[in-house]
């Protein structure tokens, strides 16, 4: 018979394996490199308005850290991690490799990634300028052939090719760069071979399956409780890298392996997995309930999977980024508001300077009660915005548009109070 979970637990088990619960007064170092093992994979991506989004997820779950602090922790040469096409481009730790060895095959039978085949030549010059050390698409002729900005030179085009078969591995970025070194030069032999390993289109690793069952695994941990879906989107462990048998499989064999715990959540209609652990953890009252309170990076793992975001928080949560601005209901890149265990909201942000006075632009808020919401709520979204504000070192925050209207003198006395 099933574990039965109200919805409350199974907020408190997500909250709680995503390190949301509570964060340092003054976090250290220490505390900064802790966050990507804890969640297994942290997204990357273009979009810079308070910060990049990976700094915005370190920024989430610590205190008092600089945006320097979080890309040490990612990006130092000793830093444990290496990039790669995760749930997207992602960092990872680097015992993480060994399991993308299946995608590494995928994309070694497309014979493709997203742009052209580049030429045998082409590729042994890159292995040959890497066997020098490392270095990045500019270093080495540079990253675009000209034209519109998704035209890459052949050299991009061979290096993004090496990466995604694992020949060439990413286990730094300078400037936003991606360098690239021969992945036995970067990544430890304890990560590229094993005694029941196997090759298969070129590439060396565990199996195919084996690779499923521990990225579906290594997704549990950290879901805490999630559906077949929820645990496939944390790695993307579907499409051209995995069948939906597999998935099934792998389920299966976790299950019956005891590493998965078959519970059902109040509400949700899908077969629903949880880690014995935490659902001990749980059953023992050592989890903590509510929530820090925090700005959320769209590409936060918390919101990655949108359906299982309506599920836990019943917030249908869209990034608008790509979204006609006239069409826009929240805003470029409205953040979700964490306060109290729940999704209270969304910030819309933006940042000012006017000579030397830096403004914190909160550009939409829209709390997710559209008729009156209440008073802890609208506690909520000050406290995060004026966390937020003293994150970047901004002198002021300004509130642009308030949704409902009713609630913005309410709402700008509760900042002023909290500044």
């Amino acid at each position: 018979m099933n574990v039965q979970l109200s919805l409350a637990d199974a907020k408190t088990v997500a909250l709680n394996v995503q390190g949301l619960v509570t964060t340092p007064a003054k976090s250290s170092l220490k505390d900064v490199q802790a966050v990507l093992p804890s969640l297994g994979a942290v997204q990357l991506d273009t979009i810079s308005t308070l910060a990049r989004s990976h700094e915005l997820v370190h920024y989430s779950r610590t205190h008092g850290i600089s945006r320097q602090q979080v890309e040490v922790a990612l990006w130092a040469d000793s830093a444990p991690t290496f990039e790669y096409w995760s749930h997207a481009a992602c960092v990872l730790p680097i015992e993480m490799y060994p399991w993308f060895a299946a995608r590494r095959r995928a994309f070694a039978a497309r014979k493709s990634v997203w742009h052209n085949m580049p030429s045998s030549k082409t590729l042994k010059n890159i292995r040959k300028r890497l066997g020098d050390g490392p270095a990045t698409a500019t270093d080495m002729g540079g990253a675009k052939a000209g034209g519109q900005w998704w035209s890459w030179s052949e050299t991009k085009e061979g290096l993004e090719w090496l990466l995604a078969i694992g020949d060439v591995v990413c286990t730094k970025r300078v400037g936003w760069r991606r360098v690239y070194s021969l992945t036995e030069m970067s990544i430890p032999s304890e990560f590229t071979s094993g005694s029941h390993w196997v090759t298969r289109q070129g590439v060396y690793g565990p199996s195919d399956q084996e690779c499923v069952e521990q990225l579906i695994l290594d997704g549990m941990r950290s879901l805490g409780v999630g559906t077949m879906s929820d645990l496939a989107d944390v790695h993307r462990v579907s499409g051209h890298h995995a069948t939906r048998a597999q998935v099934t499989k792998a389920i299966t064999n976790l299950v019956e392996s005891h590493q998965l715990t078959p519970v059902s959540v109040e509400g949700w209609s899908e077969a629903t997995y949880a880690s014995p652990e935490i659902l001990s953890t749980l059953a023992k009252g050592k989890l903590t309930t509510g929530s820090t309170t925090t700005l959320l990076s769209p590409f936060d793992s918390l919101v990655w999977h949108r359906d299982r975001v309506s599920r836990l928080f019943d917030m249908e949560y869209r990034l608008e980024a790509y979204t006609p601005a006239a069409k826009r209901v929240y805003g470029y890149f409205a953040m979700p508001v964490l306060h109290n265990g729940n999704l209270i909201a969304r910030v819309d942000p933006g940042r000012e300077n006017q000579g030397r006075v830096k403004t914190f632009v909160a550009k939409t808020v829209t709390f997710e009660s559209s008729t009156k919401p209440k008073a802890a709520d609208i506690s909520g979204v000050a406290q995060a915005l004026v966390r937020a504000g003293s994150w970047i070192a901004a002198d002021d925050i300004r509130i642009d548009t308030v949704k409902p209207e009713s609630v913005r003198t309410a709402l700008t006395t509760a900042v002023r109070k909290a500044l």
